[in-house]
This record gives structure tokens, sequence and C-alpha cells, in this order.
């Protein structure tokens, strides 16, 4: 078997890929954070009911108070375009859709393989592609990742593909792949701005490391180009050339470093992502890993990975709102990194060479943990107490009111896979109590809704005496479990992480 993987190591790894992103598709349903929903799906969503502008002309999303929409339209288009396949072919319900979603997105997560394989095996060796290949397949988290509707993901898997076709023109001189290298780098920019971080460093890596100005300069031309279909689509869409990234950038001025500005979501201390970082790769094999990406070698053939990898972390590190997802986008760059690091400590002779026992320990760990996050996260089904009772409703004959009791703490509730039906709804919040619900008249105990919804973190009993002591009798017809991994977090962070576990209730008739 390991022979015919060395033999075919480009058919292994994608094999292994693909099936694995098969299981991802199938079973890690729902979204890991707000964003891979309620920014994506769920505005792609909207404008597929109706329609992507508003009577104004202004476009169909909530944004941020004061500073407007930050994101370009581009990522959600091509959700809608997705949407516009399966409705024609007769799908209408977001949960089945999301199959084909999932299945889309996987497809798009080759791409990094691909181009990092290819990449190590021109500067490398045979060996080490078929490990940095591997590592980009089947890293614990990246089939988890590669199926969800993270902008951070999606831009990483056009950001290394630039990156490594950049190198090629420097060292090929070849102005076509500059040129392409630049397309699918503004692309990557397109669906995550911050991504242009990492492209800040191609032009001045070709520049230092083999003195490529004509490359240099077309690719910065090509980006540019980019950078202006952008603006030209924010014309369209944000009523102003470059609508968003000036949306963007003013609003993110406010979380610079030390900046006295709006709180950041998740704030920390600038090293959070060195040790995000560390942490993830399995220490003490990231120590290993990390620390080979600065030697010599790696410094003077590959400044333009490591440049941008440099950039992208340190920029991010200065920001005070610092969620692990941002780290994403360079992600796939570091294992390509880590793999070219260990090449060169290994060829040189040194401690990694000549302590084989302790570098099979190392990465025997390193397999050992990687496949235990491989397991959690592709069989992870992110926010499933949430995402069940909106399909639960949704095959419901007859729904003609629900009442959302989310007033232990508060939750984005993700409505869309509740048909769009979010009108026909009431939420309470822990601001929002029944008692007012009844009094500003949204709520009739003389005609009650006919199913509540209650996300508890245990069964509802206290919720059901309420809602029989103000409404009538409810009875429990459903369990939105949570899934292992929501479980998990919560029990580690439960101040971020919801148990994610819901009921449904249902009103019980009095029969004559």
């Amino acid at each position: 078997m390991l022979g015919l993987i060395r033999r075919h190591p480009l058919a292994a790894i994608l094999t292994i890929a693909i099936l694995l992103r098969i299981l991802a598709v199938i079973y890690a349903q729902g979204y890991m954070a707000h964003d891979d929903h309620f920014e994506t799906v769920r505005i792609a969503w909207e404008w597929r009911h109706e329609g992507m502008f508003f009577e104004d002309g202004s476009l169909r999303w909530e944004g941020k108070p004061g500073t407007g929409v930050l994101r370009s339209v581009v990522y959600n288009l091509f959700l809608l375009a997705q949407m516009k396949v399966t409705a024609a072919l007769g799908i209408e319900y977001l949960d089945i859709h999301m199959y084909f979603d999932r299945a889309v997105h996987a497809l798009l997560s080759l791409l990094p393989i691909l181009f990092g394989f290819y990449y190590l095996r021109r500067e490398t060796d045979s060996g080490t592609a078929l490990t940095g290949g591997l590592l980009l397949a089947a890293y614990g988290m990246m089939p988890f990742f590669a199926v969800k509707n993270l902008v951070e993901m999606v831009s990483a898997d056009f950001l290394l593909p630039a990156l490594c076709l950049a190198q090629f023109s420097m060292k090929n001189r070849s102005n076509a792949l500059a040129i392409l290298a630049a397309v699918l780098g503004g692309i990557a920019f397109m669906i995550r701005f911050q991504a242009g971080l990492a492209l800040i460093a191609v032009p001045i890596a070709m520049v230092i490391q083999s003195r490529r100005w004509k490359q240099a300069i077309i690719f910065s031309l090509g980006i540019v180009v980019m950078a202006a279909l952008q603006g030209l689509i924010d014309i369209w869409s944000h009523g102003q050339f470059l609508g968003s990234i000036s949306n963007y950038t003013a609003e993110y001025r406010n979380y610079l470093a030390g900046n006295p500005g709006p709180t950041p979501t998740i704030p920390g201390p600038w090293y959070r992502y060195i040790l995000l970082i560390l942490g993830i790769m399995v220490p003490p094999f990231s120590l290993v890993f990390v620390g080979s990406i600065f030697g010599r070698e790696v410094i003077r053939k590959h400044l333009i990975l490591l440049l941008a990898f440099i950039i992208f972390v340190a920029v991010h590190s200065i920001i005070a709102n610092k969620q692990e997802r941002f780290i994403i986008p360079v992600f796939p760059v570091l294992l390509v990194l880590g793999s070219i690091g260990l090449y060169y400590l290994y060829r040189n002779g040194g401690w990694y060479f000549r302590w084989k026992g302790l570098r099979a320990a190392l990465w025997g760990w390193f397999a050992l943990i990687n496949t235990a996050l491989l397991i959690l996260f592709t069989f992870n089904y992110a926010h499933r107490g949430a995402i069940e009772p909106m399909i639960y409703l949704n095959r419901q004959e007859k729904v003609e009111g629900v009442l959302f009791d989310t007033s232990e703490r508060k939750k984005w509730l993700p409505y869309s896979y509740w048909n769009y039906r979010k009108p026909e709804s009431v939420k309470l919040t822990p601001q929002y109590s029944l008692q007012e619900a009844i009094n500003a008249g949204e709520v009739k105990p003389e005609n009650p809704p006919k199913y509540i919804v209650v996300f508890s973190d245990g069964r509802p009993d206290r919720y059901i005496e309420k809602y029989d002591t103000y409404l009538g009798d409810y009875e429990i017809v459903f369990h939105g479990k949570p899934s292992l991994m929501d479980f998990i977090l919560n029990r580690l962070n439960p101040k971020y992480n919801h148990l994610n576990e819901s009921w449904v209730l249902e009103f019980r008739t009095t029969q004559d």
C-alpha cells in the first residue's frame, strides 16, 4: 500500500481528500460561526426570495450602523447562483440545497491541495510533496472548513494558488503566470479583503529574492485591475466606487490596538495568533514545524510564501479584534512552509536527521491528535440544535405562528431553514419577556402560538410551567440535540459557546 502511494502520490492525496470531503458534505452540516451563515447563506437566501435590492435601491443587507455593508457582494452572488441552480432542479428546502453547496465548496478546496503539491514537488522532492499534500488534504479541521461558507476558507482556496503561481512566475520570468497569479489573488481579495495583506508581500519578495522587477510590476498592476473591478461592482451594489472597501476600512480603523472605538467582538493580546498557530499544529511537534519555516534556506528560496504569512499574521496581531478563524486564509500557506522547513531541516543532517526516534515520536503524536480532530470535525453537525427545529417546522403542514424563546441568552436564529418565514414568528430575548410580548399584543393568550421553540441548556420544564400559566397546555414534540463538538465547546467555554440544545413544544388543543 505504501509503495503504491509513493508511486502515485497525487492520486493518493486526491483520493484521501475527496473521500474525507464527501464525508464532510454528508455529515458536517450546519454553520461554524455567525458569519458563515448569517452574512453569507442567509443574505443569498433573502436575495433569492425577495430580490437583491430594496425598493429604494439600497442593498438588501443589514450592514453595520454608521458604516454600512463591509463586504463585497461577489461571494454572496456566487451562493445565489448556486441557489438558482438547485431551484431550477426543484429544490426548495435550504437544508437540501446545502448538500449541493457543501459539495461545490469541497471541490473548490481541492485547489490549494493541487497547487501545494505541485509547488512542493517542484521546489523540494516527491516525499515532501506527498507529506505536504497529505497535510493539506487531511489536516484535522480542513475537510470541515472546506465545506463551510467561511469567507476566510474560500479565500484560502485561491490565495495559496496565487502565491504558488507568483513563485513560478518569478522563477520562470513568466508574465502570463504573474497575470494569472494576480487574477486568483484578486478573487481571494474580493472574497476576504484581509487576503490583500498577504498579496502585498508578492512584489516585495520578487524584487528582494530575484530582482524580478518586471513580474513584480505586472503582478501589482494585475491586482490594481482586480481592485478596480471590485470598485465597479461596488458602484452597482453599494452605490459608490470601492464602497465596500471604504466601509470596511472605516470600521476596522476602530479595531487597531490602542484605538478607542467599539469593543472588539473577541479581544486578545498581540501574541494570541502565535499561540493559536502553535496550538493547532499540536505541540511539541508544532515547535519544530513552525520554527523550521524561519530557516535560512526557506528565507532565501521561498520568500513570497514566508513574507505573505508573516505580514498577514503580524497585521492581524495588532488588531484588537482577534477571532481564531481570521487566520484561516494563510493556514494552507503555513502547511506548505512547514513541509519545506522540515525538508531542509532533514537534508541539512542536523538533529532532525540523526534522532530518528524523536522524529518518529513527534510525527506519531501529531498523527494521533490529528486523527482525533479529523473524526470530531468531519462528523460535526455544527449548531445542530439551532437548525433542526427550523427544519422540523418547515416540514409541518400548518404552522400558523411560532414563539422562539431565547430568553436564557441572546441567540441568532437561522430562520432561513424555516423556509424564510421569520415574519410569522415572535422572539423572546433576555431583554424582551413573555409578559412584555403579551402586553405589546404580539402574543395573544386567547390565540396562543401553535409552536414554541425553547433554546435551553437542559429540559425546558420551568418554561413549560410558565407557558401553561400564560398560554395553555404544551407538550414536547421534538428535541434538537447538540452536536458532540457543541457539547465539548460549551464545556470548555460556555460564555462564547452555547450548547445549542432546543425543544419544540406544540399547543394541545382541547377535544370536545
